[in-house]
């Protein structure tokens, strides 16, 4: 296949799809390299690179070959089954895997501009094969379309005439559990459902997946021009009850008109959009809500009572909004939660367009992260950002230094507030735990601790620290765009697992003896009581600032915002735990079901002068490899341990790195760590460098994918690109970029070739850390990898012993959850699937977040005992053959999707779920007085 003649899908002129000469690619990025300290070097990757790519095309359409003799059987399987995927195939006995594990991947189509070709536009729910026996591994199997109706998106608040299976941009679903119907919801009994958000459009999906390789087009539950106060869709969630009946809530970041106001929404799951003649019905924006809450930011109004909208009218029926708006009269920025507070008086109050002037978290409603407390009692929700300030985030690099800091104006620039408004707070709401079919205003119930918004039962805000960054928007508390809360009602003292072999910090506990030690144990979780002296409560919760680049900890979330706590302050208190640096992309974390690590993916964002030349001031700044692309495997049991840490002998002690005002940025962030390595060598290697103050309940790494920093600056080797680089991409035009590259006259930061939207992760060259996500994409777009969600439905064994099927369903006999009934036990291996794909928001119009990222799905493997943790290389693109499944490469554009969207070219997923037929996946919806893991073995 020529990559002169692939199809410009995406409205690009085929000269800018041209592969770059071999001078260029030796050039790519070298230029500029003496203008920073640790450079990527790539000159020696890329020389050669014009006869690397026509070799790589060359294999390339070689496999598209062999793909298009496998296309035709694989339909022929499918036409005969009345629509579906083939089963998969075990590749050592040739016998067929009976109901075999998928992904589900929660997919945009690649256009990346305004307008789309409106026949190859649609968005989609793709199935991956996720089997490792299986022939097809890794294949994307099927895919399920959407409807198409008229007025289902608003625009600024306007309808307009996008149809509902296009411009989604499609971004959370239900990620932690699936939702299964008995019947008295309206649905048919025993069916098996997710649910899916555009979130630009506001659209809400319902598939049917009960059969997950014949998954058919989805049912419209929302129209975006049906709710009338909320905008930017973001988490969906399952909500507790004690019967079989349970209600949706999701988040909504925004007010009706993408201004500052969120709510949490709560939607029958039967719920389907009101039509009438091939639209949507669409309901009255609330003028007044709008109004209030787009000024409420000031200071004015914040006392107004606030009630949940579940006004009936035309195509709002059955939709509850719940505003999230509060005056609590809780510091934006408490000084007291840190021993480095940012004391600056500028600090102290919001510095964003849309929060200009606000000293109270209360009012800066914009939830987007969400959990629920393993007894289901309290559902948690993050601030992150004003939906209009995302999408033009560009702004802030675009202007540069009129955005940043100017000390003279008193911390502000002439334009410093430059529209990014982020949120740096947590609420709590109350759940009523019950369902009723037909009742609004039915999950949540008043918690009457704020007059004027009683469904609150507190709001807290995490500190921010020493760093003094030149963009505001990259200061330690920025943006929580990701939230989590532990699975496990408590541990027992002496519990196989979280025995720490005398240190404090879990490092003994990785090593041999304290493996070991840990194996012996008979202690489980139903070995103590609640109130006992060795019974370990984990009422906690973590949240991480994706600008500010931080994980944040709070040991209990559960706090009334009338309570005072340990460290002197109202509600829960957050301690930070560790700082990864500015604009680092700390990005949507998953917790292990049995609470003993933390997957967080750092997407790196910013790139180096050679190929960001107007905003790479950030980039490695603190130590080398500071914004690699990575995942990190975070042992949390420090912080666990430490129980509610409510008293001044068990609080939290963890914090931010000291402050050094002989350094940049005033922090010790980057530094050599002074802490002595007890894991035996296990872990150390993943230690060396201060990203908190080093005290005993700091967490620590045990395992990264991508590569990793080897020591502080001078010392430790630099970022450089992963070594597959010859695979081409789709050029694009980004719009993001165009204000800053028009101003260092670079055009080639606007227009990306093939070259630059191409690469691919490679299974090398990460050490210390498992292969490189440092793909040439990634760099140039200013991506990484952002979602992850853990494997909790499990996989057939391989020859070796490893792996084996859960199920999640309490027992009679009280199995562990990483056994099915009648089966073996699961080998003490765990996986995750991340995804390398932000939201750039350019078909909007508006300049778009800035951040993109290579479009790829990958998995990771952890050993449950010590976190280990490595690359999965059989997972692989079924056309490229490199690590990960890229649904964006050149080689997409000619290749014939399975299922509904056939040859409609590249795409972006962005959220994604381990999935097979019959698997309950417990947890919210279900939510025992009891562990649900009383071996303590997961």
């Amino acid at each position: 296949m020529s990559v002169t003649k692939r199809r410009t899908r995406r409205g690009v002129p085929k000269a800018w799809t041209t592969v770059a000469s071999a001078a260029f690619g030796a050039a790519l990025l070298s230029a500029n390299a003496a203008s920073i300290a640790a450079p990527v070097q790539a000159s020696a990757l890329l020389g050669g690179l014009s006869n690397a790519v026509n070799n790589t095309l060359g294999t390339v359409a070689s496999n598209l070959n062999g793909s298009k003799q496998s296309t035709s059987t694989r339909d022929a399987v499918a036409k005969a089954t009345g629509g579906a995927a083939q089963p998969a195939i075990n590749k050592y006995t040739g016998a067929v895997i009976p109901n075999g594990s998928v992904l589900l991947l929660w997919t945009g189509d690649g256009c990346a501009s305004p307008v789309c070709n409106p026949s190859t536009a649609q968005d989609f729910l793709a199935v991956v094969d996720a089997e490792p026996n299986s022939t097809t591994y890794g294949n994307v199997i099927w895919t399920a379309e959407l409807p198409s109706l008229l007025l289902g998106s608003i625009g600024g608040g306007i309808p307009n005439a996008l149809r509902t299976d296009s411009h989604n941009d499609p971004h959370h679903m239900l990620a932690y559990t699936s939702y299964i119907s008995d019947g008295s919801d309206g649905l048919a009994a025993g069916r098996k459902y997710t649910f899916a958000g555009g979130v630009i459009t506001k659209n809400v999906f319902r598939y049917d997946i009960t059969s997950v390789r014949s998954i058919k087009k989805a049912e419209l539950a929302v129209c975006g021009s049906q709710v009338k106060r909320s905008s930017l869709t973001d988490d969906f969630i399952v909500m507790p009850s004690q019967g079989g009946g349970h209600k949706i809530l999701y988040t909504y970041m925004g007010n009706y008109a993408y201004a500052p106001g969120g709510t949490v929404t709560e939607i029958e799951p039967s719920r389907t959009a009101p039509t009438a003649l091939g639209a949507c019905l669409p309901a009255v924006p609330d003028v007044v809500a709008l109004t209030t809450e787009t000024i409420k930011q000031f200071g004015i109004l914040g006392a107004l009572p606030q009630s949940p909208d579940d006004g009936p009218l035309l195509g709002h029926a059955g939709i509850t909004e719940y505003p999230g708006t509060v005056k609590a009269d809780q510091p934006r920025n408490p000084t007291n939660y840190t021993s480095y507070p940012d004391q600056r008086a500028s600090r102290q109050s919001n510095q964003g367009l849309f929060f200009l002037g606000n000293y109270d978290a209360g009012l800066e409603s914009v939830p987007h992260g969400m959990a629920l407390t393993y007894d289901g009692k309290y559902l948690a929700t993050s601030d992150y950002a004003v939906p209009a300030s995302i999408g033009a985030a560009a702004v802030n690099g675009a202007l540069g230094a009129l955005c940043g800091q100017d000390q003279q104006l008193g911390g502000i620039g002439p334009l410093g507030i430059c529209g990014s408004s982020f949120g740096a707070s947590v609420r709590v709401w109350e759940t009523s735990g019950t369902y009723t079919k037909g009742k609004t205003k039915d999950s949540l119930k008043p918690a009457n601790v704020y007059k004027n918004n009683p469904y609150l039962r507190s709001v807290s805000a995490v500190p921010d620290g020493p760093r003094i960054e030149p963009i505001l928007i990259h200061e330690e508390n920025e943006g929580l765009m990701a939230f989590g809360l532990p699975h496990q009602s408590h541990h027992c003292v002496g519990q196989k697992g979280w025995i720490n072999n005398g240190d404090a910090s879990y490092d003994a506990a990785v090593s041999p003896a304290g493996v070991a030690a840990n194996a012996a144990s008979n202690v489980n979780a139903q070995g103590c009581s609640e109130g006992s002296s060795n019974h370990v409560p984990h009422k906690g919760a973590f949240t991480a600032s994706m600008c500010g680049g931080v994980l944040f900890y709070s040991p209990d979330i559960t706090l009334r915002g009338d309570e005072y706590n340990v460290y002197g302050g109202k509600g829960p208190y957050w301690r930070p735990i560790y700082d990864v640096g500015p604009c680092t992309g700390v990005s949507y974390f998953s917790i292990s079901d049995d609470d003993r690590f933390l997957i967080l993916p750092i997407s790196g964002i910013e790139s180096p002068a050679s190929i960001d030349p107007a905003g790479s001031v950030d980039f490695d700044r603190d130590y080398p490899r500071e914004h690699s692309r990575r995942v990190l495997t975070v042992d949390v049991r420090p912080l666990l341990a430490k129980g509610k840490a409510d008293t001044q002998a068990t609080k939290i002690q963890c914090d931010f790195p000291a402050a050094d005002a002989s350094r940049t940025a005033n922090t010790t962030l980057g530094l050599r760590a002074a802490r002595l390595d007890k894991s035996g060598g296990v872990s150390g290697r993943f230690n060396v460098l201060k990203h908190n103050n080093e005290a005993d309940d700091c967490p620590r790494i045990r395992g990264v994918i991508g590569q990793f920093e080897t020591g502080p600056n001078g010392e430790g080797a630099i970022t450089s690109l992963s070594s597959n680089v010859t695979q081409p991409g789709t050029g694009y035009a980004r719009l993001a970029e165009l204000v800053p590259e028009l101003r260092n006259l670079n055009l080639g930061g606007i227009f990306l070739d093939a070259t630059k939207t191409g690469g691919e992760p490679s299974g090398t060259g990460g050490a210390p850390g498992s292969g490189n996500l440092n793909s040439l994409q990634n760099m140039y777009t200013h991506g990484g990898p952002h979602f992850t969600n853990i494997d909790r439905v499990g996989y057939q064994k391989l020859p070796n012993g490893e792996g084996g099927y859960k199920d999640l369903r309490p027992s009679a006999l009280g199995l562990p959850r990483n056994q099915v009934e009648g089966g073996a036990e699961v080998s003490g291996v765990d996986r995750y699937l991340f995804i390398q794909y932000f939201v750039e928001l350019q078909h909007v119009p508006l300049p778009g977040t800035g951040s993109d990222g290579d479009r790829t799905v990958c998995i990771g493997k952890v050993d449950r005992t010590t976190g280990a943790t490595v690359l999965d290389t059989s997972f692989t693109d079924e056309l490229l053959g490199t690590p990960c499944l890229d649904f964006d490469s050149a080689a997409r554009d000619a290749w014939y999707w399975p299922g509904e969207r056939g040859a409609k070219g590249g795409a972006k997923p962005h959220a994604g779920i381990f999935e097979r037929d019959g698997a309950n996946l417990f947890g919210p919806g279900y939510f025992p007085a009891k562990p649900v893991n009383p071996d303590g073995d997961l």
